[in-house]
């Protein structure tokens, strides 16, 4: 996939923005595949840390390459950027919302004791 990384947003739930918008350009309405979306940020967007990731929905824009492309380099303004998003779906809204705001659990290894899941591997006799 080739997005702009907001270093909030894991890519896992970068992809499921770009399928919340159903892999279609925010902009030209062009539908391509999912991996070759852009997700860009707007302005300052990129600033925000994990903490503010719930209102970022309202700062990213899902692109496909060639407007992705002309944003940056026509110089197009926030203001415009933001209109955009005046198109968006009210479904499609919520759907990234909810992305945005789950909260990842935390990873707690399972307890084992290594010596015996060791023991129990290397074990070569017959059962």
């Amino acid at each position: 996939m080739t997005f702009l990384i907001h270093p909030a947003i894991p890519p896992v739930r970068i992809k499921r923005i770009i399928l919340a918008t159903g892999c279609r350009c925010e902009l030209c309405g062009k539908e391509i595949l999912a991996a070759d979306m852009d997700v860009h940020t707007i302005g300052a967007a990129g600033d925000k840390t994990g903490e503010a990731i719930a209102g970022l929905e309202r700062e990213i824009l899902v692109l496909c390459p060639r407007c992705h492309q002309d944003v940056h380099e026509q110089g197009t303004g926030e203001e415009e950027q933001r209109a955009l998003l005046s198109f968006r779906k009210p479904e499609v809204i919520q759907e990234i919302r909810k992305i945005l705001s789950t909260k990842q659990k935390p990873y707690v290894p399972p307890e084992v004791d290594l010596e015996t899941a060791y023991s129990d591997v290397t074990d070569l006799r017959p059962h």
